[in-house]
């Protein structure tokens, strides 16, 4: 590890009380379950700092409310049918398709059956041409919004296709649509990229507005690099650590915002396919170079494994934020995983600045639940009858883990005492009680000593007892998952729920079932960032980059989205609901369990041998 001036790590300190006051602040949760949701959710913080640049709801009076409609040839006709023919006179007008096919657009005849001569007709097409003189490919304006769906719903061609068999409509020929999913991959990354050059800047002026000394350096010099806390993790295309495709994704704890992104590819399908040609003799090895020579946007910009793949995306975006984004990410929230924080070390990006690591409490406690459930299986500590190391208790002292470290963020002394306190509160009997550590506003032995009053038996509290024996075989796990260590590195209290949401997202919008390009991951990671930091609103940017006119309608459904979306934020962050979540979650468990117990081994390798 580099060497660290006494001063800057100081600094960094300082600036890590700061934050977690300034995290606190946002985050003010009251404890009565009769609070309602708490003010400022992460969504909500998310989407005030692009406010102002979003389009306002019905603001544009040009915009139509309505353009497109799904309607039946017969339904037309029945419209025409009592009209007059220009020619004529007579009610013998009708409306016929062109077989031609413009994919999702059609030619729509209209003619007279009765003219003898002359006979009237007329034709247009259901769609507008996308008219721009800048581009020679004028497209018409359906089939380019189709493609578009096809990316909002995480589809590709054959969905297009299944589409048009349901509704009984001519569809894109493949050539066509690989031309439009070329302009719309191209709109969707233009429109990530420039998300995440508004989060910086927003960033900045937020880490300005929680740092006396951050908000000097800028006034001095706009362009000043800064240091910041960011949460990193990756994700794969496909489980099992087998995926030609990798994201890691750096998130600001501050404020929420995505900052910086890395696609890793070990595949270029042009490559295999040339060399698939290559093998079946069909063409030279001079034809093949010649071939590669030339083939400059290879999509393969990584030759390790899968599980190689989080922590060189690690070293790129380290090894970049200072030339690009004037940023260090000098506090790295990380789930430990991957060997991403010790490579990023050893690279040393920063000289002369330390980089902390600091743990996600999300997978602390869940490494401590299982080591309390490998323990409770290899030591034979489980099983029936009181004071016996089951699920349930597992769970009951994972919750205690978790607890302690949510309630005395910033104190690792704190933290450590009502750790050990959980495991004593259940190991507590009438004629050992081992409260002393305990808190009244968890502990009902204490509460009932700070009310005055006598606290009842131990007998009526027996739902996590442990046996004095049991008890005595976990001490080795908490002395390892309380270790100053651990506990200095979770003394923030931040989770990578960010993460693992945005994954969510990106993952949506291209499936882990389908086989997908490269570009079209790019594209989803990056409408995905644009729509996790500025909202369901990101869209319309890539509508008006594609010459798609969006309606009144649209722009009103992208913000009953934000507003949904930012609705079930704060719900889900109430207390009252928080509570009701883990008390059915308990509930599902314990009755899974007994189910298990109750129908014995029911499913297994050779299970029918």
């Amino acid at each position: 590890m580099p060497t660290t001036p006494k001063s800057t790590h100081k600094l960094s300190q300082k600036r890590r009380q700061q934050l977690s006051l300034a995290r606190a602040s946002k985050k003010k949760v009251n404890n009565k379950l009769d609070d309602e949701t708490p003010s400022g959710c992460a969504s909500s913080r998310k989407l005030s700092f692009g406010k102002g640049k979003r389009e306002s709801v019905g603001g544009n009076d040009s915009r139509a409310t309505q353009e497109w409609l799904i309607i039946h040839v017969a339904r037309l006709n029945e419209l025409v049918s009592g009209l007059c023919c220009p020619n004529c006179a007579g009610s013998g007008l009708k409306i016929d398709i062109d077989p031609q096919n413009h994919g999702f657009c059609s030619s729509v005849l209209l003619e007279c059956s009765l003219c003898e001569r002359d006979r009237y007709c007329r034709s247009v097409y259901t769609s507008t041409r996308l008219q721009d003189e800048s581009r020679n490919d004028v497209a018409f304006d359906v089939n380019v919004r189709m493609v578009l769906l096809a990316h909002e719903l995480g589809m590709g061609y054959a969905a297009l296709k299944k589409i048009s068999k349901v509704l009984g409509i001519p569809s894109l020929h493949l050539k066509t649509y690989q031309r439009h999913n070329r302009k719309v991959t191209v709109a969707e990354i233009e429109r990530g990229l420039g998300s995440l050059h508004r989060a910086r800047e927003q960033i900045r002026q937020a880490y300005a507005e929680v740092d006396a000394d951050v908000a000097r350096l800028l006034m001095e010099d706009e362009d000043a690099v800064i240091n910041i806390s960011v949460s990193f993790d990756g994700t794969w295309h496909k489980r099992g650590f087998t995926s030609n495709y990798g994201i890691s994704v750096c998130i600001d704890v501050l404020t929420g915002l995505v900052i910086d992104f890395e696609v890793l590819s070990s595949y270029c399908h042009a490559c295999a396919l040339k060399n698939s040609a290559k093998r079946e003799g069909k063409i030279t090895d001079q034809e093949f170079e010649s071939w590669r020579e030339a083939h400059t946007d290879c999509a393969k910009n990584f030759g390790g494994s899968s599980k190689a793949m989080e922590q060189e995306a690690a070293k790129r975006m380290w090894a970049r934020s200072v030339s690009r984004h004037q940023v260090r990410y000098t506090e790295m929230l990380s789930d430990g995983d991957s060997a991403a924080f010790k490579e990023v070390v050893a690279l040393n990006p920063y000289p002369g600045h330390e980089i902390v690591k600091l743990e996600c409490i999300n997978h602390a406690h869940k490494r401590m639940v299982t080591a309390l459930r490998k323990l409770s299986k290899l030591g034979k500590l489980g099983g029936k009858g009181l004071g016996k190391l089951t699920a349930p208790k597992c769970k009951a002292l994972q919750n205690f883990y978790r607890g302690a470290i949510i309630n005395n963020q910033g104190s690792i002394d704190k933290m450590k005492a009502e750790i050990w306190a959980g495991l004593l509160h259940n190991m507590s009997s009438d004629d050992n009680p081992l409260h002393t550590r305990c808190s009244p506003s968890w502990c009902w032995y204490r509460r009932a000593e700070e009310n005055g009053e006598t606290p009842e038996s131990h007998k009526h509290h027996t739902k996590n007892f442990l046996s004095r024996e049991v008890g005595k075989k976990l001490i080795p796990v908490y002395h390892r998952m309380s270790s100053d260590s651990l506990l200095q590195r979770m003394q923030h209290g931040g989770t990578q729920n960010a993460n693992e949401c945005l994954n969510s997202v990106i993952w949506a919008r291209c499936p882990k079932t389908v086989f997908v390009g490269k570009r079209r991951v790019e594209a989803a990671a990056s409408m995905a960032i644009a729509t996790f930091n500025e909202g369901a609103s990101a869209m319309l940017a890539v509508m008006d980059k594609l010459w798609l006119q969006c309606t009144v309608i649209t722009v009103n459904t992208c913000s009953y989205t934000d507003m949904v979306r930012l609705s079930k934020a704060n719900i889900f962050q109430s207390t009252r609901v928080k509570r009701r979540r883990q008390s059915v979650s308990s509930a599902k468990k314990v009755k899974r369990h007994r189910q298990e117990i109750e129908e014995g081994p029911t499913y297994g390798a050779g299970m029918d041998i």
